[in-house]
C-alpha cells in the first residue's frame, strides 16, 4: 500500500481506526525504535493458470491438508488488525481462482484493512470484480510485463494474458477500483520498465514494481544483487511517482526491507513468512498466536539488520546463506528449524 496515493491518504482520513494504527506504528518507531506491523500478504491458493517465469511459489507444497477455513482468515483479521495492520494484500498462485474469496474479503473489511488484490487478469470478469468490490476490495494490481504481446505471453506462460490484462483494467476502473500494474524488475531491461511506466502514467494506473528473487521458477535467474541496479529501481521511483516498491517506506521514514517487521505473508496451509520472497516459515497460525510467530520473525539476523533494499533481490550475503540452501530443497516454504542456516547457535533469539 503505497502511502503517497491520493486514494490511500483520502481512505486514511476518512477511517479514525486507521489513522490510529498508523500514529502508533509511528510512534513506536520514531520514539522507541519497536516495529509495528503493518502490512499482512495472503496466499489463499497456489493454483494458478499460467506458468510464470518468476513465480515465486512455483516450490510451494501443493496438497498438503489443512487449508485454512473461514475461521482461520477470520483469527488473522483480528489478531493482525490488534497488532496495528493497516492493509491486507491477496497474492498466488491466482487468487481469483478461490471460490469464497469474496467472504475472506469481507472478514478483513470489517476490521477496516486497506484491501488489494495481485492478480494476472485472466479470470477478471465484471461480475467477478463487482462482487469483490462489494465484499471491500479497494485495489487491483495486474501482472503485465510488457506490452508487447509475445514476449509478455511467453514471460508470463499463458497465451494472450496481455490482452486479457488490458481489458481487465478497463473493467476495474469501471467499477471504481483502483487499478494499476505489478511489473516484476528483470535486471538490464529496465528499458521494459520505463514503457509500461509511460502506459500508466498515460492511463491513471498505479504501478508496482517487486524485483526478480532467485526463488520459485526462478531459482536459477541472476537477480538484481548489485547497486548499479539497486540504483536503477531509485531512479525511476524519482521520474515516476506513480511507481512504488514495498521498502520505499517505513514508519522508521527511511528505505527499509518490511520482511518480518512492517510486513509478513501466510500461506493457505497457515505458515508464516518474512515475505512471499522469504522461503522461510518462522511457525504456522493453526499452532500458535500470530503475534508470537511475528515476534520470533523478528529476531531473525537478517530481518534485524534494517536492509535499506529488498534483501532477497539487493543482498548478497542474504541470497548465498539463506536462499542459496533453499534452492537445492525440493520444496518450500522451509521451517526455520530445518534451515542448515539457521540454527540455536547462531540464530538465538529465534530458538526462544
Amino acid at each position: 500500500m503505497n502511502l503517497k496515493n491520493y486514494p490511500a491518504r483520502a481512505w486514511i482520513i476518512s477511517n479514525p481506526r486507521i489513522l490510529w494504527r498508523i500514529a502508533r506504528g509511528f510512534t513506536r518507531a520514531l520514539l522507541f525504535n519497536k516495529n509495528t506491523l503493518r502490512t499482512v500478504h495472503l496466499l489463499p491458493t497456489f493454483d494458478c493458470q499460467a506458468k510464470c517465469e518468476m513465480c515465486s511459489v512455483a516450490k510451494f507444497n501443493q496438497g498438503k491438508s489443512g487449508l485454512l477455513t473461514l475461521a482461520d482468515y477470520d483469527s488473522i483479521a483480528e489478531q493482525s488488525a490488534r497488532m496495528g495492520a493497516i492493509a491486507a494484500t491477496f497474492l498466488g498462485g491466482e487468487p481469483l481462482l478461490v471460490r469464497n474469496l469474496d467472504e475472506i474479503i469481507r472478514l478483513f473489511k470489517s476490521r477496516h484493512f486497506f484491501i488489494s488484490l495481485v492478480s494476472n487478469g485472466i479470470a477478471a470478469t465484471r461480475d467477478r470484480m463487482k462482487t469483490l468490490r462489494s465484499a471491500g476490495l479497494d485495489a487491483v494490481f495486474f501482472g503485465l510485463e510488457t506490452l508487447d504481446e509475445k514476449v509478455n505471453d511467453t514471460l508470463r506462460g499463458f497465451p494472450g494474458q496481455c490482452g486479457k490484462v488490458l481489458h481487465a483494467i478497463q473493467i476495474c476502473q469501471e467499477e471504481g477500483l483502483l487499478t494499476g500494474l505489478c511489473t516484476v524488475l528483470f535486471p538490464g531491461e529496465v528499458d521494459r520498465y520505463i514503457e509500461l511506466a509511460e502506459f500508466c502514467r498515460n492511463n491513471n494506473l498505479q504501478m508496482a514494481l517487486p524485483s526478480l528473487a532467485g526463488v520459485g521458477a526462478a531459482e536459477e535467474a541472476r537477480c538484481a544483487s548489485n547497486t548499479t541496479e539497486y540504483e536503477e529501481v531509485i531512479g525511476l521511483m524519482k521520474r515516476y511517482p506513480h511507481l512504488s516498491v514495498d521498502w520505499a517506506f517505513s514508519y522508521s521514514l527511511k528505505p527499509r526491507c518490511p520482511s518480518g517487521k512492517e510486513k509478513i505473508a501466510i500461506t493457505c496451509y497457515g505458515d508464516v513468512l518474512g515475505c512471499t520472497l522469504n522461503h522461510i516459515s518462522f511457525g504456522n497460525i493453526k499452532k500458535e498466536p500470530l503475534q508470537k510467530i511475528w515476534r520470533r520473525a523478528g529476531q531473525f539476523s537478517q530481518f534485524k539488520k534494517n536492509s535499506d533494499r529488498c534483501l532477497a533481490a539487493f543482498d548478497s550475503h542474504y541470497i548465498r546463506t539463506f536462499l542459496g540452501p533453499i534452492a537445492r530443497m525440493e520444496k518450500s516454504p522451509v521451517p526455520f528449524q530445518d534451515h542448515p542456516s539457521i540454527s540455536p547457535e547462531e540464530e538465538p533469539g529465534v530458538f526462544l
